[in-house]
């Protein structure tokens, strides 16, 4: 099975920019003490990653099992936000209101989402044959 497609790499791409810049705008807002902006900002973020995943996955739909193109975009997901989260932190670049702490919840609590999502997708992958339902194989 092919990991990287055309659609999951543009989307690892753009969700690296829009993460760095998602960062930037929340470590300024809550450094100016907007705290009442970062929810309208975080939603914001939230649908648009959303709606890209939307977008790219349609695309992969025809060579892949749905099941596969989420588990795929949501581990992508996981590591490209946490990945970039962390690193904000070592480079010293979060506002006087950012904890660590919070950096570590997130990819604890994601990361059993994570867990679960990949135990579904097992589950679903075992009866299935290449992205087919064995019920609707013959019909």
């Amino acid at each position: 099975m092919k990991y990287f497609t055309k659609n999951l790499i543009i989307f690892s791409v753009l969700l690296t920019v829009i993460t760095i810049v998602f960062r930037y705008a929340l470590s300024a807002l809550l450094q100016s003490q907007h705290f009442s902006i970062v929810w309208f900002l975080t939603v914001f973020y939230a649908l648009l990653i959303f709606a890209l995943g939307w977008i790219f996955g349609k695309r992969d739909r025809l060579a892949f099992a749905w099941y596969d193109i989420g588990f795929r975009f949501h581990f992508n997901t996981y590591v490209i936000c946490n990945a970039i989260a962390l690193v904000w932190f070592t480079m010293n670049f979060q506002s006087s209101y950012e904890r660590i702490g919070s950096v570590y919840s997130t990819i604890l609590y994601w990361g059993i989402g994570l867990l679960i999502h990949f135990i579904i997708y097992l589950y679903t992958r075992r009866y299935s044959i290449k992205g087919i339902q064995k019920s609707e194989l013959f019909e």
